[in-house]
């Protein structure tokens, strides 16, 4: 005998909610799977709103994801290992490189619990608590927090710290700064991974260290600015520094051939002074030159000037460009 088997109705919710699922990824350049396991529902209100026209946030069940996911075309074998847990799926045309650093900067303040370090100091303010007088006044005590009772109402003397940042909350603390409203620590949405146009980014590899990479860029900039110039790249501002530093060399060499021009003067006849210096320094001590010479650790002054002026050019050449110039450089690069 044949039995009838009845197929199991699939509740119409589930059908529409797969369809706007579907419709969600197939719209989206960029979906993340945020990790909502010890998440506020409340402060995930939050942040929709704040995401508001960027994104949308859905919490769904991981099976309906699923399913969405294959007939949106997904390869679903790339992400079912992070389909574990409570989730929320975020669907955003946004680099998701940016909606991480969003989510990694956007905390969110909530009320602590047992075990809660603080985030910052805790600090009961003074004032009417506006707590009936009673048992609280005991656990104020604890606190080591002064009181007094005023029409029958706690009031707190004086502004009193009872944890600083990073130290545990203590328990007996925890009801009266829910009564009192002060919310000490913070929850920020946890990305697991990005799925971004085919390709898997886990939430290792979503996390950016802004300030090393504009290292790298500026000593990327400075390289190629060092190399430019060396080159004689022909471009105006490459160039002012190459003209220089060809002069400069033109002026060493020429004062090293005692060839004399109007711009090489100087340096040639500090040179040969100093280089006589030198010699008649040599053979004081045999002849009578009749001339006084100075010490040995003493230079004529056009001399140091000159050699202050190659040090400086060496320094220069060693640093590369200024901050200013890498700066403007960035920017031109940038716009």
């Amino acid at each position: 005998m044949a039995l009838a088997l009845k197929q199991k109705k699939i509740p119409s919710w589930k059908i529409e909610e797969v369809k706007e699922l579907e419709e969600l990824i197939k719209n989206s350049k960029t979906v993340l799977i945020a990790n909502l396991e010890g998440f506020p529902a409340d402060k995930l209100h939050e942040i929709r709103k704040k995401l508001r026209g960027k994104a949308v946030i859905k919490v769904t069940k991981n099976s309906l994801f699923e399913i969405a996911a294959k007939n949106a075309g997904i390869d679903i074998e790339k992400i079912k290992g992070y389909l574990t847990g409570p989730n929320a799926f975020i669907f955003t045309n946004d680099n998701p490189f940016a909606m991480n650093m969003f989510f990694e900067n956007y905390k969110l303040r909530r009320y602590a619990m047992p075990g809660d370090k603080a985030e910052e100091d805790v600090i009961i303010p003074a004032g009417d608590t506006g707590m009936t007088a009673g048992p609280i006044l005991s656990v104020f005590g604890k606190l080591k927090v002064q009181t007094r009772v005023q029409d029958g109402k706690v009031h707190v003397v004086k502004d009193t710290l009872v944890a600083k940042k990073g130290d545990p909350i203590p328990v007996e603390a925890l009801p009266i700064l829910q009564k009192l409203g002060i919310m000490p620590t913070f929850v920020k949405l946890k990305i697991k991974i990005a799925y971004h146009e085919g390709l898997v980014i886990p939430e290792e590899n979503l996390k950016l260290d802004l300030d090393a990479y504009r290292r790298n860029i500026e000593e990327a900039y400075r390289n190629a600015f060092t190399l430019a110039v060396e080159i004689a790249y022909p471009e105006a501002e490459i160039l002012r520094f190459t003209i220089t530093n060809a002069v400069r060399k033109a002026i060493m060499l020429a004062s090293e051939l005692g060839y004399i021009t109007p711009e090489t003067a100087q340096v040639v006849f500090a040179r040969a002074v100093s280089k006589a210096y030198a010699l008649a320094s040599a053979i004081s001590g045999k002849v009578d030159l009749g001339i006084q010479i100075p010490k040995a650790e003493t230079k004529p002054q056009s001399q140091e000037k000159i050699e202050e002026k190659k040090e400086e050019k060496k320094e220069e050449e060693k640093k590369g460009p200024s901050e200013e110039e890498i700066g403007g450089g960035l920017a031109s690069l940038f716009g």
